[in-house]
């Protein structure tokens, strides 16, 4: 089996086959120093019992005195050869994308830069199916994806430790959220693997697929969580559409001071609007623009506001992009999207809980 088709597996059990054949092959190597496990990058998560406002002891400052976190737009999206094959069959839509994007379709590197910078859900399902090939005809890894298996064993025990099957969360958490909280979520074990709950989110959850910030009472909507969907834009939608059933929650908090992220919020609402004012933002690569926003790029504008950078960069997230995709995706994804992952595994928040709603 080619090891681009591996991962059309769940992801789980990728992790686990990755992880048997490497401890077969060589002893598992120590991760670099940079490398953390489930809770170095993660304050440790209160129990039921905890005082919910106190958050877990810590001797790093993750805010800082200034107004806001420098955002510098990145370089222009590596230039992409064209070399199509005439031969392939495709519709004429497809074909001026790929004349548009200058797009090479016997790359897969080409071809998923482009996808996962598309400006449209109508590139989106032009481009899918011609990543897809490319994905099935790619062959061989890189010298860094190779070094990434050492992670493996530390992809393996996150996603146990987080996405336990039998761990459920105390659904009386959410009478404790504050203003400013961040939601997390995974619709489904499978999550969008194999539905479409977010655009291209089967390329890039690893363990969430949408975020939100908690704001609390709104007189129209109830208790409220402000996001960023591709249907509606930013947007209030009621917390019930957070706590069914079927749905895997991470609930995170800040150590910004309550009245800091009162006020923050206001401006946020101010900047981006409601109902539709911002639309959704389906370039994951563009973190950096204020006219369309995805639901974690929402989040991780919000807190660069009071100094906090929640996209954490992760080297384990990284390294999961390479497995897949190589270096040219993933590492230009890692440092130019903000997802949902990266922020549940930035150090400049704690989790207050996380498991399945009951």
């Amino acid at each position: 089996m080619a090891i681009t088709n591996v991962f059309r597996l769940p992801f789980w059990i990728v992790l686990v086959l990755m992880t048997c054949l490497l401890m077969s092959i060589t002893p598992v190597a120590a991760a670099p120093s940079t490398s953390t496990d489930l809770t170095t990058n993660q304050a440790s998560e209160p129990s039921d019992t905890d005082e919910l406002d106190t958050p877990p002891n810590t001797t790093a400052e993750t805010t800082t005195d200034a107004d806001s976190v420098s955002i510098e737009s990145p370089d222009a999206l590596p230039v992409l050869v064209d070399n199509a094959d005439k031969a392939f069959p495709m519709s004429s839509d497809l074909a001026n994308i790929i004349a548009q994007r200058n797009i090479d379709i016997t790359s897969a590197d080409s071809i998923g830069m482009a996808l996962f910078s598309a400006e449209s859900q109508a590139e989106i399902d032009a481009l899918t199916p011609l990543f897809e090939e490319a994905l099935a005809r790619k062959r061989g890894m890189s010298t860094q994806a190779i070094s990434d298996w050492k992670y493996a064993p530390e992809l393996l025990k996150k996603l146990v430790n987080d996405m336990n099957l039998s761990k459920k969360i105390n659904m009386n958490i959410y009478t404790s959220l504050k203003k400013g909280d961040i939601l997390l979520r995974r619709t489904g074990i499978n999550g969008c693997k194999f539905v479409m709950v977010v655009p291209l989110c089967k390329y890039w959850a690893f363990m969430y697929e949408h975020a939100g910030l908690y704001y609390g009472y709104r007189s129209i909507s109830g208790l409220s969580v402000y996001e960023s969907t591709n249907v509606g834009g930013v947007q209030f939608k009621p917390l019930s559409t957070w706590q069914k059933r079927d749905m895997y929650v991470g609930i995170y908090r800040s150590r910004v001071s309550g009245s800091k992220i009162a006020s923050t919020f206001e401006r946020l609402i101010g900047k981006y609007g409601y109902a539709g004012k911002t639309p959704y933002n389906y370039n994951l690569f563009n973190k950096y623009t204020d006219s369309a926003l995805y639901c974690s790029q929402l989040v991780w504008k919000f807190y660069s506001m009071m100094g906090v950078n929640v996209d954490s960069n992760h080297p384990l997230y990284g390294a999961w992009l390479r497995l897949q995709y190589g270096d040219t995706i993933g590492n230009y994804a890692v440092t130019n999207a903000v997802a949902p992952d990266e922020v549940g595994m930035s150090s400049n928040i704690y989790r207050l809980a996380n498991g399945w709603n009951q």
